[in-house]
């Protein structure tokens, strides 16, 4: 149990080190900055990017209503430029939008939208002209059954949103869909600490479950044991039964006599004696000798 709570300790540990590590390029550097690129569809213009915390490429179109768009294009400021605008709230970045009016100070629907804007995108932009403050244009918002949102905002040439801002019949509009960065970056911290659980959960739950099986299938008889059969030990008992009895002093007589007879020295051609030569009766006695011992030893056991 504790070897198990200290991996999971350790993954742990190295996930949210691996978080704070890109999470401090958020206060630095922009590392993910979009670089989207524009296309025409009709009278509306795409623009195809990487947002910020996002590995997968979007598409957000731009459409107006009252008037022409004639160019969509990324808008880049420095740190002096917009000293007030905090970056990392954008994620998709910011846009200029040229368009020609119907009419010199006439109004114009301008709509923003994508299938990766949410109910809480908001649209920011100047406040006023040459001014270094932003602020919300207070879009109307419209979420569509395909899971797109829609930010539709009213312009007018030669209003406060018109960047350059004469009634001269053309408008530029500078904006940047805005998502706070903390509820993003909390959110996606929250998701992934508790995914890896989630993921060991799932992981160990299928280790358990297909234990289970082995151990069902083991006690099934799935595998078949193969049994060798032990041949019976000998009994004897039978036999030792119908052998006729004998006293321990004649075995012993015998023994000896046939031991006496078996090495009894026998005289050689030169006139010596040798124990060389034993006849075959001497080997039957020897035999007889043998078997006669057994029964009499396991009697004397008994």
């Amino acid at each position: 149990m504790k070897l198990r709570c200290f991996y999971i300790g350790t993954i742990a540990l190295a996930v949210l080190l691996l978080h704070a590590g890109r999470g401090w390029t958020a206060f630095s550097e922009d590392l993910e900055k979009p670089c989207p690129k524009f296309s025409r569809e009709g009278t509306d213009w795409i623009a195809t990017l990487i947002p910020r915390g996002k590995s997968t490429s979007i598409q957000i179109r731009f459409h107006a209503e009252g008037a022409e768009i004639n160019q969509v294009a990324a808008k880049e400021y420095s740190e002096a430029e917009a000293p007030l605008v905090n970056w990392k709230n954008f994620r998709s970045d910011f846009f200029i939008a040229k368009m020609k009016a119907s009419a010199p100070g006439a109004d114009v629907r301008f709509s923003i939208g994508s299938n990766y804007f949410t109910t809480a995108t908001d649209l920011w932009a100047p406040v006023s002209v040459n001014d270094r403050t932003w602020g919300t244009t207070s879009p109307v918002n419209v979420g569509l059954k395909d899971r797109t949102n829609i930010l539709t905002v009213t312009l007018r040439d030669g209003g406060p949103l018109d960047a350059d801002g004469k009634a001269d019949g053309k408008i530029e509009f500078i904006c940047g869909p805005r998502d706070s960065f903390w509820g993003y970056a909390v959110g996606t911290l929250f998701i992934r600490f508790f995914g890896i659980f989630i993921v060991l959960g799932v992981l160990m739950a299928g280790m358990i479950f297909s234990g289970k099986i082995f151990q069902w299938t083991e006690a099934h008889g799935r595998t078949k044991k193969i049994l060798v059969p032990i041949a019976p030990s000998p009994d004897f008992s039978d036999t030792l039964e119908d052998i006729p009895g004998i006293d321990p002093a004649t075995a012993a007589a015998i023994a000896v006599a046939l031991h006496l007879h078996s090495g009894a020295s026998q005289p050689t051609l030169s006139g010596n004696l040798s124990t060389a030569g034993v006849s075959a009766w001497g080997h039957f006695g020897r035999g007889k000798l043998m078997n006669d011992r057994m029964p009499v030893f396991n009697r004397v056991q008994r």
